[in-house]
């Protein structure tokens, strides 16, 4: 038998806030971040990013908010900075709080799921699905047939356009 599974799920809460912008875990890691070193380019050192990337990432939640959740100062002699605006301080305690909520509330399933999951040195060429499990592209098979039943667990709060196949927007 085989040792207990070192493979198991680490479920991450993203939201979409806005069609094409979202925050994450990652964005969250940034905020703390920079709330932490006051820096831009001190907060993308410590996660190991570029500074344009940190700063683009910073500009799209600054602009998806009704006010910035960061302000930034130019360098210069005295040296530049960012810093967390309160806003930027409640985002980041209310995404966490979100992410918590949703972490506990499927904990016990994970455990379960985790259970399903292969070992690492189980047989790899036993994960090709069942062939009657699979679909043609452009068929209406097995698969989608499930797929469709149980519909999606999108999580959005883009409220302009909801997705297609979005079980929370039939209604």
């Amino acid at each position: 038998m085989n040792a207990p599974n070192d493979i198991t799920l680490r479920p991450k809460v993203r939201l979409e806030i806005k069609q094409g912008t979202a925050i994450g875990p990652g964005k969250a890691r940034l905020l703390e971040a920079m709330a932490r070193t006051g820096s831009i380019s001190a907060a993308a050192r410590e996660l190991d990013m570029s500074y344009r990337r940190a700063w683009l990432l910073a500009s799209s939640l600054n602009q998806a908010f009704k006010s910035p959740l960061i302000e930034a100062s130019k360098g210069g002699s005295g040296g530049g900075g960012a810093l967390l605006t309160p806003l930027g301080y409640e985002v980041l305690r209310r995404y966490r709080r979100m992410e918590y909520k949703a972490l506990r509330a499927i904990d016990s399933d994970m455990r379960a799921f985790n259970t399903l999951l292969r070992d690492r040195d189980d047989d790899a060429s036993a994960l090709d699905a069942p062939a009657e499990m699979t679909d043609e592209p452009g068929t209406d098979g097995p698969a989608a047939s499930l797929e469709q039943s149980l519909g999606t667990t999108t999580v959005s709060a883009n409220r302009d356009q909801p997705r297609k196949g979005d079980a929370l927007s039939k209604g």
